[in-house]
């Protein structure tokens, strides 16, 4: 009898905890979400830099600065502006083919093996311009810093 109990009682028990997992599906309406709109002392310092860049898509981050992104000539690009308009950084996303020739050898010379996988150039107002190249050498990951003159900081 208590067998039958304890088999009766586990039985209730998994049966309520598989129930319970059932989640009821709801339809929602879709919404899209709406184009930000970067305010005009911004626009105007973008258009300012950038004229002739139309497909800029804007979004703000949680500091309140404003960022747009682009592509011209097969280079993505993310420029950051306060609230007020000014300028605060770049950021441009470059290939192994599209690195300056200064960057390029200084890798070639320092890192013979090594493959580019992904490179980006960020630029500051507080900072001189530098890239960011990550690359495999020898099945290593890495990432390394080069200024404009080649010179590599790691």
């Amino acid at each position: 009898m208590k067998k039958l109990m304890l088999f009766f009682c586990t039985a209730l028990f998994t049966s309520g905890i598989t129930f319970a997992q059932h989640k009821s599906v709801k339809k929602s309406k879709s919404t899209t979400a709406k184009a930000l709109v970067a305010p005009v002392p911004v626009k105007d310092a973008f258009e300012q830099n950038y004229a002739g860049i139309t497909d800029a898509k804007w979004s703000k981050r949680g500091a309140g600065n404003w960022v747009a992104n682009f592509s011209k000539e097969d280079v993505k690009t993310a420029v950051e502006y306060s609230p007020e308009g000014s300028w605060v950084a770049t950021r441009s996303e470059y290939t192994a083919d599209q690195l300056p020739e200064t960057v390029a050898s200084a890798l070639k010379t320092k890192y013979p093996g090594a493959t580019v996988k992904d490179a980006s150039k960020i630029e500051r107002k507080d900072v001189a311009a530098y890239y960011k190249v990550n690359i495999q050498d020898n099945g290593t990951d890495k990432a390394v810093l080069i200024n404009e003159a080649g010179t590599i900081t790691e």
